[in-house]
């Protein structure tokens, strides 16, 4: 009797797309450049807030500084992505990194000029906006479409984790090694991003290979005009690129928010509560990656968007109620078992959870309704919008915080950002949009 051969499972998406040599190159240099840029900006804001503290203008100081990371993205993603489409991504990725190696190395000699220091954050961010959407485009590139969402995950997840560890890392590194550190470990962090690019095939369109710059430069703004237009008519593009620029504008609100946020609800400086804050949403980010490839066996990616941005905007409403709601049931069944920080905890895990989920999902559906010609063009204007979303309620939140109360803006946030997210699902089921 013949013996049936022995049956091959394939290896599960976690393990398939992490196996592919490619892909782990390009995630290993977006760890080390998002740990890099996340560090340096924590230690820029205490550095710059040293250079003017005991002045009228401290606070200004950093808001300026908090601009000029954010307004490059505002005058280049758009044109950036164009650019991106007609060169080769490998080259672009190595170039990026090399780049800001080496401009990250200026703040030894200019850490004391506040202009200086403000000049080369707005120069390296603005190089910043060429690798975005040259790394987004470049993902579709390198794995296989049963690997895309599997590898959305995992860069979704990188790039919160990333900001947990930056600034986790940038007080220790500046006590240990005092105030070059930084500059020295993210200059060596980005070389070796660039390297881990460098080995990567190369990435370009082929019409596109070898058209003149001055071309490019001339039918740039074009490009970008239409790409709106594409994008304004395109509902499989405006709605992720409308969920993803929600989630990280509101992300940013919460994270400028968090000090004050700690102190308010915790009673605590945010320095002594991130197990209440900071942990729950990196386990929260670990649980979105871990279970997103088996819900969208069960949901559709539209639906688990328009869903989970439901629940997530419930979640910053409560999150932002959590003292009042906390002693209207203190020495009942909660008041019993925890305290005011275990119910912090569990919305914030959600927070993490939803946050990573309509992320991943946003941004694979972003990738399966593009083309190679037209990925950097869409994510480049995609780079736009978030910083554009992000920069000023950033800034206008921690004034209102100050004006009015922490709790009083997350719950107004939370509130309205509920009632986009409902009156958006009823519509998007009403046009048979969440198949």
């Amino acid at each position: 009797m013949k013996r049936r051969p022995p049956r091959v499972t394939p290896p599960p998406e976690a393990l398939s797309v992490v196996r592919n040599s490619n892909f782990t190159k390009l995630w290993s240099a977006q760890i080390l450049s998002q740990i890099a840029t996340h560090l340096l900006n924590f230690a820029l804001i205490i550095r710059v807030f040293d250079l003017a503290e005991g002045t009228r203008v401290a606070n200004m100081s950093v808001a300026l500084l908090i601009l000029s990371f954010g307004i490059p993205s505002i005058f280049f993603a758009a044109a950036a992505g164009v650019y991106v489409d007609h060169w080769n991504k490998k080259r672009v990725l190595v170039a990026a990194n090399i780049i800001r190696a080496v401009l990250v190395l200026g703040y030894l000699i200019f850490e004391q000029n506040l202009a200086m220091v403000l000049l080369l954050s707005f120069v390296i961010s603005a190089t910043t906006q060429f690798f975005a959407p040259a790394e987004s485009a470049a993902i579709p590139a390198l794995v296989s479409p049963k690997q895309l969402l599997r590898a959305n995950s995992l860069f979704v997840f990188t790039l919160y984790a990333s900001f947990v560890v930056g600034y986790s890392l940038s007080a220790p590194v500046i006590a240990a090694f005092g105030d070059a550190g930084p500059y020295w470990l993210t200059a060596t962090m980005f070389l070796f991003a660039g390297i881990s690019c460098w080995f990567l095939p190369s990435i370009h369109v082929r019409e596109s290979q070898g058209m003149p710059f001055k071309q490019i430069v001339k039918y740039t703004g074009r490009e970008i005009l239409n790409n709106w237009r594409v994008i304004r008519a395109n509902h499989n593009l405006s709605f992720p690129i409308t969920q993803l620029t929600i989630t990280q504008a509101s992300l940013g609100v919460i994270l400028a928010l968090a000090p004050a946020l700690s102190v308010a609800v915790l009673g605590e400086p945010l320095r002594n509560s991130s197990h209440f804050l900071i942990i729950p949403a990196g386990i929260g980010m670990v649980l979105g990656v871990a279970l997103i490839g088996r819900l969208v066996q069960s949901y559709t990616k539209t639906t688990l968007v328009a869903v989970g941005l439901i629940v997530a905007a419930s979640a910053l409403v409560l999150l932002g109620m959590s003292n009042t709601l906390y002693h209207q049931v203190e020495g009942r069944w909660l008041g019993r078992f925890a305290e005011v920080g275990v119910l912090v905890a569990g919305l914030v895990l959600i927070l993490g959870f939803m946050n990573s989920l309509v992320s991943a999902a946003s941004q694979t559906i972003l990738q399966e309704n593009t083309t190679d010609a037209t990925r950097g063009k869409v994510f480049g204007a995609l780079n736009m919008m978030i910083n554009i979303a992000a920069t000023l309620p950033v800034f206008f939140a921690g004034i209102l915080a100050d004006l009015t109360s922490v709790n009083l803006v997350v719950t107004v946030l939370g509130l309205m950002l509920l009632i986009f997210a409902i009156l958006q699902y009823f519509w998007m089921r009403t046009h048979n949009k969440l198949a």
